[in-house]
């Protein structure tokens, strides 16, 4: 779980924010994308409404040519002088209404002109004419009274204006009424910047026509990737160092002091429990607390990985002190339930036996228990030196007093010497696995175990012997007259909850039958 929670925690802190950039850069792009189509579009609807302009200036210079009883053979000539002269005009054309009777290029002639087709009355985008008809023109109407000019722009200039903005992936387009004039002067009724981005669509202020600008790509990402490369790669470039910064914080081992003072305040260590039995009927008569340690990213880390720095560091106290108010308050909800007396070991360092504090946390344990039958044993370790002063003796002397009982672990492996034997008031001796594991084996283990029960009915001692795995042993120790076994034999250390609530559903069977 605490894997999930920490690879959850490195993915927020690198790709959602690498993906918010992305997010926000490609929303600047968009944005300039818009900006520029507009840019592109203004532009060009400012050079048709130049040209277009000459288009009205023609009309009017041959609107004027007309007086009363003037003939097309009269102003002909003039009209073609206009026409060379002003600039994009390609044909002038004089009418009456819808009937066009003189022609820059014919002279006098007779066609109709539909002026319902005129946008606005003033521009019509035709796909072709009498002279090209494959190539798209522009009629600019202007009226005066009854008299009609028509002008007529080539689309070829038309696309000049348009294709000029190709290069920059700009695609332009002219709208005139429901007639498009493309980048490519083609004619068309469909809407051609369907499939462009960013369209933008800007209206003349003179004339019935509007320009539109799209940018031309099909997707807005890979518009962005092909535009901004070197920018998307650098910044997926510091992502990926970010995100490995990240997981180097987030993994790296911390000094284990700071780690052990952490735990402790979010009471990460907790206590599992493994049964000592009676050696002859091989029921449970107590329990050895073992503390292991919870940690949120490691899973449960065995004693010996933390235990002598917690001793070398001092913080084994607030850590025992810890793991007994936690054995207090489970054991509290399963004591109606536990035999009498029910042992309970605890191992303490020699450091606890240097101020009154273990005195205050048994009696906490006491009181909160509130089960006299509940015997709580401290296990004295012995990986340092106990100094046996005046306040040792005067403090174990107070908690024989509590109800408290004595032991000294792991005998004859440690800083045990018949001098503290002597000292203290000792009640129980536990032999170490190291010589269980030999019997059998080692005739100098068993001399050594034979040696320790002989010593220990001397001083009117119990002794528990730890680590049984196997049968033989644990007959061997029971022909010793050990009365109390521990080890693999029976079980494993497992939480203590889980342990009281099994040991409690066991004799809820027993009475039932």
């Amino acid at each position: 779980m605490g894997g999930k929670i920490k690879n959850i925690l490195i993915v927020l802190l690198t790709f959602l924010p690498c993906i918010f950039i992305l997010l926000l850069f490609h929303a600047g792009f968009e944005f300039s994308l818009h900006k520029e189509s507009k840019q592109h579009a203004v532009k060009v609807v400012k050079e048709i409404d130049s040209i277009l302009n000459y288009g009205e200036e023609s009309n009017n210079l041959a609107l004027n040519l007309i007086s009363d009883g003037d003939s097309c053979e009269k102003i002909y000539s003039e009209m073609r002088i206009n026409v060379a002269r002003i600039p994009y005009v390609r044909t002038i054309n004089l009418a009456h209404g819808n009937n066009i009777y003189c022609t820059s290029l014919w002279g006098a002639a007779e066609f109709h002109s539909d002026s319902m087709k005129y946008i606005s009355g003033k521009l019509y985008l035709m796909p072709g004419s009498n002279v090209e008809q494959k190539y798209p023109l522009i009629a600019v109407r202007t009226v005066i009274g009854e008299n009609v000019a028509l002008s007529g722009i080539d689309g070829r200039y038309i696309k000049q204006l348009l294709s000029e903005q190709k290069n920059n992936s700009f695609v332009i387009s002219l709208a005139i009424g429901d007639s498009w004039l493309t980048h490519n002067n083609e004619f068309t009724h469909d809407n051609p910047n369907k499939s462009f981005l960013a369209v933008q669509r800007v209206e003349s202020k003179n004339f019935p026509f509007s320009v539109y600008s799209g940018f031309n790509s099909s997707s807005s990402w890979l518009a962005f990737w092909q535009e901004d490369q070197f920018y998307i790669v650098v910044i997926l470039l510091f992502q990926i160092l970010f995100s490995i910064f990240c997981w180097w914080q987030l993994t790296r081992p911390r000094p284990l002091y700071l780690e052990l003072e952490r735990a402790i305040r979010k009471n990460e260590f907790v206590p599992y429990a493994q049964p000592v039995v009676d050696s002859v009927t091989q029921e449970i008569i107590g329990v050895e607390i073992l503390m292991r340690w919870k940690h949120p990213y490691q899973g449960i880390v065995r004693p010996d990985l933390f235990i002598p720095q917690a001793e070398d560091s001092g913080l084994i106290i607030p850590m025992t002190h810890m793991l007994l108010k936690e054995t207090s308050r489970q054991l509290r909800e399963y004591k109606h339930c536990l035999p009498a007396p029910f042992h309970v070991g605890v191992n303490i360092s020699p450091q606890h036996c240097n101020s009154s504090i273990l005195l205050d946390e048994c009696k906490y344990f006491v009181d909160g228990v509130s089960n006299h039958n509940i015997i709580l044993v401290l296990e004295l370790t012995e990986r340092e030196a106990l100094d046996v002063s005046e306040f040792t003796q005067d403090l174990f002397h107070d908690l024989k007093i509590l109800g408290c009982k004595i032991a000294i672990d792991d005998f004859g492996t440690g800083h045990s010497s018949l001098v503290n034997l002597q000292k203290i008031n000792l009640d129980y001796l536990k032999i170490d696995q190291i010589f269980v594991k030999n019997i059998g084996v080692d005739c100098t283990s068993e001399h050594l175990i034979e040696s320790t029960v002989e010593l220990a009915k001397r001083l009117s001692l119990r002794i528990i012997a730890e680590g049984v795995e196997t049968e033989a042993q644990a007959e061997y120790l029971k022909k010793q007259g050990i009365e109390n076994l521990q080890g693999f034999l029976f079980a494993k250390p497992i939480p203590l909850g889980e342990f009281l609530q099994n040991y409690n559903q066991n004799i809820n069977v027993i009475d039932n039958d």
